[in-house]
């Protein structure tokens, strides 16, 4: 290993992965669910965004 503690070959990777099993560590963890309450909120946000901006150019333009 280099002075970082990454691991520098194949071997020295699939040696740390299998210590963390041997302690328990699962070295895979599955990804979180993603909130689609926070993914709806943010896409109305954009939408209001752009009406707003919108409505701005339309007033100004006439």
């Amino acid at each position: 290993m280099n002075s970082n503690g990454d691991p520098e070959t194949i071997e020295e990777e699939l040696e740390l992965i299998a210590e963390a099993m041997r302690l328990g560590i699962d070295p895979f963890p599955p990804r979180p669910e993603r909130k689609q309450s926070m993914r709806s909120a943010l896409g109305w946000f954009m939408i209001i965004i752009m009406v707003s901006w919108v409505s701005q150019f339309l007033f100004r333009a006439v």
